[in-house]
């Protein structure tokens, strides 16, 4: 499981070719991405076999190990697929980790663009760095089950001691575990707000090839703290050891499937929300 250890730059990484666009028009963002442009990529896999993308012409993969690859371009654009975090809920101090081993505190009860905005926070007072300036121009929620909690499409435009860039991606905050604990996935592309627009169909052709294997991704949304299983219902009478199994398998499925992936309600399993049978 990758937990993110924040740096003094936090890399980013792009989710969608129209929220790209957005971002460098400043507009609201539809929630169905138009078709990509054609994008030559180069197949890359991590050394530890955890996951895979593809790297397109010109740019360097920086790091990929834990399900988490980090790329750069050459016009100092980043694309960072995958980040996961455990934060503690607690009142939210910049430079101060979270009890056990915790990334940080913040509330849970947060809304998500606060809690993105204390992620770039906290990495820049760990770094030693001015705070941040973020300033949102188009938040989307995405329609998710309880299981995965809540997630959401943004674009802002970043300011801080480096030069300003837009940003844009995916954040999900997933359930509060009874420990009070909860994990939090980022998926997020920086890029000068002059290469904004043309870093756009590159950003969305290589987010689209992201993969992770399905133990990987589950054993990485599982929460910190394994739920109980039910006393009635559905999964009554197991164990909680077989309980978080398929639950995190579940997590797993909705992830990729509906928030990586996209798919419409027609292709999601019905434990998704969708229509669909289950796995």
């Amino acid at each position: 499981m990758q937990v993110c250890r924040f740096s003094s730059r936090i890399a980013a990484s792009a989710a969608l070719c129209a929220i790209l666009l957005c971002a460098t028009l400043h507009t609201a963002c539809a929630q169905t991405a138009p078709a990509a442009p054609s994008v030559q990529l180069t197949p890359y896999t991590t050394p530890d076999k955890t996951a895979a993308a593809g790297v397109p012409s010109g740019w360097k993969v920086a790091s990929g190990a834990d399900t988490v690859i980090t790329m750069t371009g050459p016009q100092n654009e980043s694309i960072n697929l995958g980040r996961t975090f455990v934060a503690r809920n607690g009142p939210f101090q910049a430079g101060q980790k979270g009890p056990d081993g915790a990334d940080l505190s913040m509330l849970y009860s947060a809304p998500l663009t606060q809690k993105l905005t204390m992620v770039y926070q906290q990495g820049a007072a760990l770094s030693g760095q001015p705070q941040p300036q973020i300033t949102f121009t188009s938040t989307t929620p995405i329609q998710v089950p309880a299981i995965l909690g809540e997630c959401g499409r943004f674009v802002a435009d970043l300011t801080g001691p480096a030069q300003p860039a837009k940003i844009m991606g995916i954040f999900c905050s997933f359930p509060v575990d009874s420990a009070g604990a909860f994990k939090n996935f980022i998926m997020v592309a920086q890029a000068p707000a002059t290469a904004a627009a043309q870093a756009a169909p590159i950003a969305e052709a290589v987010f689209s090839s992201y993969k992770i294997p399905q133990a990987m991704l589950a054993k990485k949304l599982a929460p910190v703290t394994a739920p109980p299983p039910p006393s009635t219902g559905p999964g009554a009478g197991m164990s909680s050891t077989l309980w978080g199994l398929q639950q995190s398998n579940i997590m797993a499925t909705c992830m990729d499937e509906g928030v990586i992936r996209q798919y419409g309600p027609r292709q999601l399993p019905q434990e998704c929300g969708g229509m669909a049978p289950n796995p």
